[in-house]
């Protein structure tokens, strides 16, 4: 940055710098003129010059509608009062194995048969892994992509600039009129995109404020690392970007594992407080009857009392 003499002689000052994993602009000063402050990414190919404006969430705004969002599957939507309510973030927060993405991807699955759109971006899985998964639990992922009702982009190591991917999450809700956009994996984000180093809650928390901007609804998953035993509803602190915080879990039950599910905290409307039962099968996910009889699971030690007649 020229030094405050020659930034007294000049009308404008743009500075470009070679950061870590990407290189950014910001203007620092612009006599007579309004800038957009910050950090933005900047890249320089043999086809010229290209800059990705940070996301300034306050800069976008549409008629919120608030209605329901239906899963398909009734029971998972008794948990939820009805759905999931638009324009909110949700995080779907579990340790691996237990549905989180196969979760999210219901939703996606239901909104495809309205018509609507949505869109995937998967930080931690492979396209064919994703895709074989999806079809063996009866969610159509490749028609829902061939009749244009989801979108999935899978986003390497590296791959691209926080600025480049909030991008691509307006090019997927101003262009192409996704009304579900889904995170999958949180680590994922944090490790992969350039230039999100200790900031990550932060840009997440970004994209979660314009999606609620554009009324649109967001789904995150959230990998906790304990598969069983102390209960954490979300890892590294995330739990207050989420409007609504869907928790999934292991419990052993006479030596076999199974899973439940149930809602943790819904800012916008009352919520099942039950656990439920949940099973992934070839036809999709099958959600049961509460478990009032299984206590311990915010304790770490889930236990299951037997019903005496």
């Amino acid at each position: 940055m020229p030094d405050d003499d020659l930034q007294f002689l000049v009308d404008a000052v743009i500075n470009m710098v070679e950061e870590p994993g990407r290189r950014t602009i910001h203007v620092s000063k612009f006599r007579g003129s309004s800038v957009r402050r910050g950090h933005h990414t900047l890249q320089i190919t043999g086809d010229g010059m290209r800059v990705w404006p940070q996301l300034d969430p306050n800069r976008h705004e549409r008629t919120r509608s608030t209605v329901k969002l239906s899963s398909g599957v009734p029971e998972l939507d008794s948990l939820l009062s009805g759905g999931l309510t638009s324009g909110t973030i949700t995080f779907l927060s579990g340790p691996t194995g237990v549905g989180k993405t196969t979760t999210g991807l219901q939703f996606m699955k239901e909104t495809a048969g309205r018509g609507q759109r949505s869109v995937l971006y998967s930080f931690e899985e492979d396209r064919q892994t994703l895709f074989e998964r999806a079809e063996a639990v009866n969610i159509p992922i490749t028609d829902m992509i061939d009749r244009e009702t989801l979108n999935v982009e899978v986003i390497g190591p590296d791959e691209l600039t926080i600025d480049e991917f909030a991008h691509h999450v307006r090019t997927e809700v101003e262009d192409n009129g996704s009304e579900i956009v889904m995170i999958d994996g949180t680590s994922g984000f944090e490790q992969s995109l350039r230039g999100v180093g200790t900031q990550a809650m932060q840009d997440l928390g970004k994209i979660g404020r314009y999606l609620r901007n554009m009324d649109v609804t967001g789904l995150v998953t959230n990998e906790v690392h304990n598969i069983t035993g102390q209960f954490r509803a979300t890892e590294q602190g995330m739990s207050y970007l989420a409007d609504s915080i869907v928790v999934l879990r292991h419990v052993e039950y006479k030596g076999s594992l199974r899973k439940v599910i149930g809602v943790l905290k819904m800012r916008t409307s009352e919520f099942e407080n039950q656990l439920r039962e949940l099973e992934i099968t070839e036809h999709g996910l099958r959600v049961g009857e509460s478990l009032p009889e299984l206590r311990g699971i915010l304790t770490g030690t889930p236990t299951w009392e037997e019903k005496i007649d």
